[in-house]
């Protein structure tokens, strides 16, 4: 996989001392309409299916049939399937594209048309598309959010550990639009936490709660590597 990740500033230091683990970063950010396709970075498609409990096994199951043959894919960087560790109604595909070309190829293909209808059928479907420039200015009073998936052999113990932050974050952080941790399908060694805020005020005010700074010390050593994106909303 490509790494898209150069060092990111005071942020990114205080949110991986929670993860415990080495860290590759990028600061990337700016409104989809800002975006001059042809001076992309990246495209970052985040795909949340709601699922019913009947058809979460289906939807599983599509979901990795998909996954499979779209890592196969021209201008594929990232493609997987991840089920929430918090809410079990929720599965999130996760890709991140080199161009729209490629994009545009990866849902004209015949893995892509065939299966999608079917994993829509099972449940709600929201379609997340961010288009990455290459040279960006981030404003932190507008909502943005955070990707950050991590590589670890201790997946449960660390997942056991930041329950209490995926619950104290949504119940009391002022400006929190969404917090959840992930578990990828595919790898068992990968984990990713999705954050969405309304402004940097929120998060920082969050990086100082007790739910967050008491869980940090506890995750010492779990994770291993982390790929951050930091992306406006």
């Amino acid at each position: 996989m490509k790494k898209l990740f150069l060092m990111m500033a005071v942020v990114m230091t205080a949110m991986l001392a929670a993860c415990g683990g080495s860290n590759k970063a990028k600061e990337e950010a700016a409104p989809e309409e800002a975006a001059v396709v042809e001076d992309l970075d990246f495209i970052r498609m985040n795909c949340m299916l709601t699922v019913s409990a009947e058809n979460k096994a289906k939807a599983i199951e599509l979901a990795k049939e998909l996954v499979a043959a779209s890592q196969n894919d021209e201008g594929v960087i990232e493609y997987d399937v991840l089920e929430s560790v918090s809410r079990p109604d929720k599965l999130f595909i996760f890709e991140t594209w080199t161009d729209q070309a490629s994009l545009d190829k990866h849902m004209a293909s015949k893995h892509f048309t065939t299966l999608v209808p079917q994993i829509q059928e099972l449940g709600n479907l929201e379609i997340k598309q961010i288009n990455q420039p290459k040279e960006v200015n981030l404003d932190t009073t507008k909502p943005f959010r955070f990707n950050i998936m991590m590589t670890t052999n201790q997946r449960e113990a660390y997942i056991e550990v930041v329950k209490s932050v995926i619950e104290g974050t949504r119940k009391n952080d002022v400006g929190n639009i969404d917090y959840d941790y992930f578990n990828s399908l595919t790898r068992p060694d990968k984990t990713m936490l999705l954050e969405i805020w309304e402004s940097q005020e929120g998060l920082d005010a969050h990086m100082k709660a007790p739910h967050f700074t008491e869980a940090r010390p506890k995750t010492e050593g779990m994770v291993q590597s982390t790929e951050f994106t930091h992306m406006q909303e």
